[in-house]
This record gives C-alpha cells, structure tokens and sequence, in this order.
C-alpha cells in the first residue's frame, strides 16, 4: 500500500504549495486526503469509478453550506439544516461521495462565508477526478517504459483495466464490459454496497441525539470543533451502513487513529507551518497509525489536516475532537445494544 500512500501524500504536498501560491487556504480541503486515499489505493471502488461525482459532489454541498454559514448564526437549526441539505444533495445525485458532507458542514464549523470556497473544493476534487480519468493513459506510459508492473506500483494502483462509471452506470466494480462479476466486492469506503443500508427510522434518530449531543459539548466546551467536519463522515457511514463500515465496532481503534491524526497534524503545523512538508508528512503519520492499528478509517486523514486550514488551531484541538469522537462512539454502542435487544425480542417474542 505504500504506492496509494505516497500519491495521497504528494498529492496533498502539491495541492498545499498551489494553495500558498494563490492564497486561496481551502484549496487544502481537509477530505482530499480521505478521497485521494481511497481512490488511488483502490481503483475498481464506487469513487474512483465515479470521476464526474467525485468532482462534482462536495462542490454541490459547500455551496449551500456557505449560504448557510452567511444566513445564520452556528447553533442547532444552521447545524441540522446544514447536515439535512448535504445529506439531500448526496441523496439527489446518488453519489457514494459522503466525505462531500463534511465539505458542507466545514464552513459552518469555521465560519466560511467566502463564495471563493466552493470553487477551492471544486479545484482539488476536480484535479483527483481528472488522475482518475487519465489512470489508464498513465498506466500504458508507465508499462512501456518500464515492463508489465510499474515500478512503486505493486497494488496495481495505474492498472487500466480498472472501469470507469459516470451517473446512471449500473456496472459493478470487478466487472468488464459484457463479464459478470465473479465475486462481491469488499466494504468499505469506496465500494459499491451490495445490500441496502440501515432504514431511514433506524439510523436518523440516533443522528439527531447525535448532533444534538454535540451541540452541547459544543457549548460546554466553547468550541466548533468538537463537531468537526470529518466526524459527520463518522457518523453517518457507522449509523446508516454499519454493514460497510470497516471500523464499526473498533473502539479503541477509532480513537487512537483519530487522536493520534490529531495530534500529529497540529505538531507539524505549528513546528513547519503550513508547507507541502508538513502536509506530506501528516498523511504518512496517520497512515502509519492506521497500519499499526490495521484499520481503514480514511475520515482520519481529514483530522491531521484539518489544523492547516483552521486559523491558528488552539492547542486543545486533539482533546476537543476526542470529545466528539468518543461521544458518538458512546452513542453507537449504545444504539447497537439497543438494537440486539429488539432484535432478540423478535425472535423470542
């Protein structure tokens, strides 16, 4: 995997100096790690296969979290509204993009009233989407130079044979023109689901108790940033497709990538600043702790960058987030408790 690690990470570095560059901060959006990891670790994914939607999706939520962010003051309606709309949106275009919700619900979180920032969004999506869509034209330039294999890339990360959907494609990952697919594709960000996610009455309640928690470690804690962006990426894929999540049920796994993220992206900031260095070496700090941890957790990568874009991050950021982070742990557990009760009740009734 260090091929897919290496690309986020430069990808990360080059987006970091363009954004140094042209002064434009929230070109470094925070979930281009999470994107970027998935897409180039895994090339037959709904993301990846999805080029036009991965551009395109977290554009169409930061709009209206911007026009949120300018029409209402943070507190519950601007915070329920702004997860309900994105939430629509993504439904609308049936995008499997769901880190585009935590491109929404950032501007609240920070106080983005900028127009300048969607089209930032737009900018960094748009650039993984076009790598996307050249992979194939790569791969044959890196296999007539330098054999079958590329060189750095032993996971088949420019393999062309990969396909490519747009909207309203029904093509499974795995699957060629006119070839059935000869197994089901693993879960986890990125791929496709194979059954229907959790019902709508099963998972929004506890989405709301949620949030609503939240909000009050919000007040008692005086900071936005125990809902952080990424952590409504958390919360919906563990509440609404508990079948796919590939940490569901990892505890203490969650939190020692996420408060470990944390801290590592808020040293490197205030040791090196913000510089394509210290961004690089945040995506391979927290890949490493989701190595040695083993677990696939790519919202973890927003929570080592999001201090590069946040306005001189307080030195309680890894405590604030681990806040929020061990809230909705504590909120899913419970609701899974919840949920063997009432499912043994209906077998014994």
């Amino acid at each position: 995997m260090a091929g897919p690690v290496l690309a986020t990470a430069a990808y990360l570095a080059l987006i970091t100096a363009l954004a140094n560059a042209s002064g434009i901060a929230y070109l470094l959006f925070p979930e281009l790690g999470a994107l970027g990891s998935v897409v180039f670790s895994d090339p037959r994914g709904s993301w990846a296969r999805s080029p036009l939607l991965l551009a395109l999706t977290p554009f169409l939520t930061a709009l209206p979290g911007v026009l949120i962010t300018r029409s209402l003051p943070y507190g519950p309606l601007a915070v329920f509204l702004d997860v309900v709309v994105c939430l629509l949106v993504i439904g609308a275009l049936r995008s499997p993009i769901v880190p585009a919700l935590s491109a929404g619900v950032l501007p609240l979180a920070l106080g983005i009233t900028s127009w300048q920032y969607p089209l930032a969004i737009l900018a960094g999506t748009g650039g993984l989407a076009l790598l996307v869509i050249l992979r194939p034209k790569l791969a044959m330039g890196w296999r007539g130079a330098l054999g079958p294999k590329p060189l750095g890339d032993p996971a088949g990360l420019m393999s062309p044979d990969a396909p490519i959907a747009f909207p309203g494609s029904t093509q499974a990952p795995g699957e060629r023109s006119g070839q059935p697919s000869l197994a089901a594709p693993a879960a986890g960000p990125g791929r496709v689901q194979t059954s229907a996610g959790t019902s709508l009455r099963t998972w929004l309640p506890p989405l709301v108790i949620f949030l609503a928690g939240g909000l009050v470690l919000v007040e008692v804690l005086g900071s936005h940033l125990v809902l952080y962006p990424p952590l409504m990426v958390i919360a919906y894929e563990m509440l609404a497709q508990p079948e796919h999540c590939p940490w569901h049920g990892r505890v203490g796994g969650v939190l020692t990538v996420t408060g470990g993220a944390a801290v590592a992206g808020l040293l490197l900031m205030q040791t090196l600043g913000v510089v394509p260095l210290a961004c690089l070496l945040a995506v391979l700090a927290t890949a490493l702790l989701l190595h040695l941890t083993r677990l696939k957790c790519p919202p973890a990568y927003g929570l080592a960058l999001l201090p590069f874009v946040i306005p001189a991050p307080p030195q309680a950021y890894p405590l604030l987030t681990l806040a929020g982070t061990a809230w909705l742990l504590l909120l899913v557990e419970l609701h899974r408790a919840r949920e063997r009760r009432r499912e043994a009740r209906q077998r014994h009734p």
